[in-house]
């Protein structure tokens, strides 16, 4: 009966808007886009630079990037909170969240959840052709969470909005806007829930598609999730563990980024979401609350020594005297090739076809 009647209130569109200082406290973690140290540690760090774009702006009223640099989650006092590190783009690109926190759920998105945010869900979901986005063997999603941002036309400064939907077995369910909030403010939905955004960081990963570290950005998107929203059938599940895979997708909902956590290892963006089957990337794409984060893999470059190139770290390649030619720089065949001023055919040597050449354009140009 009281998730009936939380779904009336919904339906209300009501949403109570909180200055960053006045934002709601449960337990020891205050929602405000910061992390709190109550989470323990974060359970999942990026391992890939971001190809969506890499924020140099500090104001956390305007982002030009997208990136999810590490994440956190915790159940307590009835609530499940999760911490996202990072940045989304005031272009109004898509956080898109998936929960599963219980029993049933979908390994694979239907076509046929609930239309929220544009039809977000029909966007990723089953075409009817048996594609739709699939997640790993082990997370079968109960629920999304979307978050976007944007600069307001009206008041000119950066508002962000939510919408959530639960995900039945069998499809259909409830979903729902949550409203809309400004920076420093914390959204708290009539259902409950509670959102809020800090949009400064300028440290993580930077723009590229090859390996990077995440570890230590401490301001991004964090929620609270009441647990008696996931009762989506009356059946009063324990909610005592929650597996969130998180994702940076475009304003349509149809491209995704190369910004997953957990991380993909390097790589281009991913494309059509419905397209997407996490199985097919090494690792895991979802994060539990309680896991501890794997240590950030190291970054290597091509690495010039004694004519030869080799993939090392920028440290390794020091110590071996060599030349560092950058960060996720491969070695290909020209890559530590010495230019010789000489080489007039441009063919890698100095020979007697250089020579030949000179002579062929003997008083050229007198």
């Amino acid at each position: 009966m009281f998730h009936a009647m939380t779904r009336g209130v919904v339906l209300g569109a009501m949403t109570l808007m909180l200055a960053g200082g006045g934002a709601p406290q449960r337990g020891a973690v205050t929602v405000d886009g910061q992390y709190d140290s109550s989470y323990g540690g974060p359970s999942v760090v990026q391992n890939t630079q971001t190809d969506f774009g890499n924020n140099d702006d500090p104001d956390p009223g305007t982002a030009n990037g997208s990136e999810l640099d590490q994440a956190d989650a915790l159940i307590a006092g009835g609530y499940l909170y999760i911490f996202l590190g990072g940045n989304l783009e005031s272009n109004y690109n898509k956080l898109e969240i998936f929960i599963d926190a219980r029993d049933g759920g979908q390994g694979s998105l239907r076509g046929d959840n609930p239309d929220v945010d544009y039809n977000a869900l029909g966007a990723m979901g089953d075409d009817g052709s048996g594609n739709g986005l699939t997640f790993d063997e082990g997370m079968t999603a109960d629920m999304w969470i979307g978050v976007s941002c944007g600069i307001d036309k009206g008041t000119g400064e950066l508002i962000f909005h939510a919408s959530y939907a639960e995900l039945h077995t069998e499809g259909g369910g409830f979903g729902s806007y949550l409203g809309s909030a400004g920076s420093g403010q914390t959204l708290i939905s009539s259902n409950g829930m509670q959102v809020a955004l800090d949009n400064s960081n300028t440290a993580g990963v930077e723009w590229g598609t090859g390996i990077g570290c995440g570890e230590g950005v401490n301001t991004g998107v964090e929620l609270a999730i009441p647990l008696f929203l996931f009762n989506w059938d009356s059946t009063d599940p324990t909610i005592d563990d929650a597996s969130i895979c998180a994702f940076i997708n475009s304003g349509g909902h149809d491209y995704m980024s190369n910004q997953v956590l957990g991380g993909i290892a390097g790589g281009a963006n991913l494309g059509n979401p419905r397209e997407v089957d996490f199985n097919t990337i090494n690792g895991d794409q979802f994060f539990t609350d309680g896991q501890v984060a794997d240590p950030c893999p190291e970054v290597t470059g091509a690495c010039c020594v004694g004519g030869a190139c080799e993939l090392l770290s920028a440290e390794d390649c020091e110590a071996a005297a060599g030349e560092y030619l950058g960060d996720n720089i491969p070695c290909d065949e020209n890559a530590c090739v010495e230019v010789c001023a000489s080489d007039i055919t441009g063919d890698g040597v100095v020979d007697v076809s250089d020579l030949l050449q000179v002579i062929s354009e003997w008083n050229c140009g007198l």
